[in-house]
């Protein structure tokens, strides 16, 4: 009995490994999202710690230059802060563009399979049609061969 053949196999192995790099870079992307928002929720909690500290200090009365390195450093905490949701905008965008490339990859996958298992049934529904065809005119050479003697 031959084997069923895909003539579209090898485009459907394309699309299945380019879309494992997709989900590699998409699982990449994730990581580098999750290590932004943590490192802009520490930024955060520095934030609020420093500025709790500073309100302690001020009852305490605190010196020109301690308040003007304050200022510094919140100045700085706050780049910190813009930047990382920058970046955390950027990463998102990203990952959207890498999850709608995704969705296409897997819509033509899942497309290229369906005709498989499309082209796989015609296939198997031809070859039962051929083999009752020929058990039939086996079967009607056999009664043939049996009116004749």
């Amino acid at each position: 009995m031959p084997k069923y053949y895909f003539k579209l196999q090898p485009l459907l192995d394309k699309e299945q490994i380019y879309e494992d790099e997709c989900v590699r870079g998409l699982r990449v992307i994730q990581g580098a999202l999750q290590d932004e928002e943590n490192k802009l929720g520490k930024l955060k909690n520095h934030e609020i710690k420093s500025q709790k500290e500073l309100k302690k200090k001020k009852q305490c009365h605190i010196t020109t230059a301690e308040l003007k390195v304050y200022e510094a450093y919140f100045e700085r905490l706050d780049n910190d802060i813009k930047n990382s949701k920058r970046l955390l905008k950027e990463i998102t965008k990203k990952m959207e563009a890498v999850q709608n490339e995704l969705l296409k990859i897997m819509k033509k996958r899942k497309a290229l399979e369906k005709l498989k298992e499309i082209g796989k049934e015609e296939y198997i529904n031809n070859l039962n049609l051929s083999l009752n065809k020929e058990m039939d005119d086996i079967a009607m050479t056999r009664f043939n061969n049996k009116q004749r003697a």
